[in-house]
C-alpha cells in the first residue's frame, strides 16, 4: 500500500505540474493543439485522486475528505467538459479561474490523502534506523 501511495503522490505532482504549464499556455493563447493532452492528463489526476481516496478508505483515515475526493473527481471533468460553453465572451475568465481552482483543489486533496495514508502506515523495514549493539552487529 505504501508503494501505491507513493506512486499516486508522484503522479499527481508531475501531472499537476504539467496541467499548470498547459493551462498557462492556453491562457496566453498558445498550444491549443495540446488540448487533448490536457484532457487525458486531467483524467490521470482524477484517477489518482480516486486512488488516494480508495487508499484512505482502506486505511480508515480521513473518510470525509476521501468521500469528498470521490465527488470532486466526478465534478472536475464534468465542469472541464462544459466550461467552453459557460459565460462565453469577456466574462469567460471567471470560468477559467474556477476550473483552475477546482484542479488545484483536486491536487491538494490527493496530496493530503496520500500523505495521511503514508503517515499511518508502518514504516518499511528498510526505512527503520539500525542500532549497533555492543557486539558491533546491526539489529
Amino acid at each position: 500500500m505504501r508503494t501505491i501511495t507513493n506512486i499516486s503522490l508522484w503522479t499527481v505532482r508531475v501531472s499537476g505540474t504539467l496541467q499548470l504549464l498547459l493551462g498557462i499556455l492556453f491562457w496566453t493563447g498558445h498550444a491549443y493543439q495540446l488540448l487533448p493532452l490536457h484532457i487525458v492528463n486531467g483524467f490521470v489526476i482524477v484517477l489518482t485522486l480516486w486512488t488516494t481516496a480508495a487508499l484512505a478508505f482502506v486505511a480508515r483515515t480521513r473518510r470525509g475528505l476521501a468521500a469528498f475526493g470521490v465527488f470532486w473527481g466526478i465534478a472536475l471533468p464534468a465542469f472541464g467538459i462544459i466550461q467552453a460553453n459557460v459565460l462565453a465572451g469577456s466574462m469567460h475568465w471567471i470560468i477559467r479561474v474556477a476550473h483552475l481552482v477546482m484542479g488545484l483543489v483536486a491536487m491538494g486533496i490527493a496530496g493530503t490523502l496520500g500523505q495521511t495514508v503514508l503517515a499511518i502506515l508502518p514504516a518499511r523495514r528498510s526505512d527503520l534506523p539500525t542500532t549497533v549493539v555492543a557486539s558491533g552487529r546491526a539489529r
